[in-house]
């Protein structure tokens, strides 16, 4: 078992409402914690319909499971749990974790499967399979295991082009929309993509096992275009093996003003990064893997909810959502 699974496997205990505290990004009155998740991993603001989504892995990312995807409002009072539910109107979600909007659709990444449906109904539309190249001809290896498709995060071009990372496998795939998908890159340039961006039409994307944010340029160049501060990992574990020199398991990304936003589970940071790269700051602390290695909070996917200023922060580990003013 390689040390990614092996982390996985180590960090899927879903505690109920963890302690965490905050910088003064935010006074207690101004922060929004709403609960009741179980594995949030990602969240969108809808500006449409004014209601926050939140996908819920719903238990271990490395077993299939029954997934959900959840209604919050602005004020943070969860207005349907389970709107979109595994098993329930025809939905299938073993595991969802990315999530985007594209014009009246839904995209969700479920372990292996690009998963389509209405914005608005929450109805699905269409499922869109992605070829394995990693396993073994004629095998189809268990989700965790080395070979496995490991999706995790999707963006979609104005175009239709949908974007999906795959964290263990290291690799990007691209889905035209036509519903054929494709590898766009692979390999150990690429760091172990997780939360992704598009930027000018080129993709960017942190890596989950490095410290750095990286990019892929219109000429095919992988760059890197920020990289964060190191820290000290000694001590700290994926399941029996050591992390990785220099990985911060950097999983959420979003744009705010021209700055990005990344956070890490190993320091429990929400980073800004100035578009420089070189400006870091931190806006806000969550518990973090070198402050608690067996449960770490999970600051997972994050987003902003523009219209109000807002960062969309949820806690893989800790069941929530937590919602905050951000600084200008």
């Amino acid at each position: 078992m390689n040390t990614r699974t092996l982390f996985l496997r180590a960090s899927v205990t879903l505690g109920l409402a963890s302690l965490f505290a905050l910088s003064t990004l935010a006074a207690d009155s101004d922060r929004i914690v709403a609960s009741g998740f179980l594995g949030p991993e990602s969240v969108v603001h809808d500006p449409l319909t004014d209601v926050y989504l939140v996908s819920n892995v719903g238990g271990p990312p490395v077993i299939l499971n029954h997934g959900f995807i959840s209604r919050v409002s602005p004020q943070g009072a969860v207005l349907d749990l389970k709107w979109i539910e595994d098993g329930v109107n025809g939905a299938t979600l073993h595991g969802p974790k990315g999530i985007w909007f594209h014009r009246g659709e839904l995209y969700v990444v479920d372990v292996d499967t690009l998963r389509i449906f209405n914005r608005f109904t929450g109805a699905p539309i269409r499922d869109v399979p992605i070829p394995n190249p990693f396993a073994a001809p004629g095998t189809s290896p268990p989700l965790g295991t080395p070979g496995a498709l490991f999706l995790n995060h999707v963006v979609v071009s104005s175009d239709g082009m949908a974007y999906i990372s795959d964290q263990l496998n290291s690799a990007i795939f691209k889905v035209d929309p036509q519903g054929n998908a494709s590898v766009l890159a692979s390999g150990p340039q690429l760091g172990n993509p997780d939360g992704f961006l598009l930027d000018d039409g080129e993709l960017t994307w942190l890596t989950f096992f490095g410290h750095e944010v990286r990019r892929l340029t219109a000429s095919g160049k992988i760059i890197t275009e920020a990289p964060l501060p190191a820290v000290d990992v000694t001590g700290l574990t994926l399941g029996p093996n050591p992390l990785p020199s220099g990985a911060l398991l950097m999983d959420g990304y979003a744009r705010w003003h021209g700055s990005l936003l990344v956070t890490s589970w190993v320091t429990g940071k929400i980073y800004r990064i100035g578009r420089s790269g070189l400006e870091i700051e931190t806006i806000a602390q969550v518990v973090s893997a070198r402050d608690n290695p067996g449960s770490p909070d999970g600051p997972a996917k994050i987003n902003i909810d523009h219209s109000r200023g807002r960062l969309l922060l949820p806690l893989f580990n800790a069941g929530q959502l937590v919602i905050l003013p951000l600084p200008d």
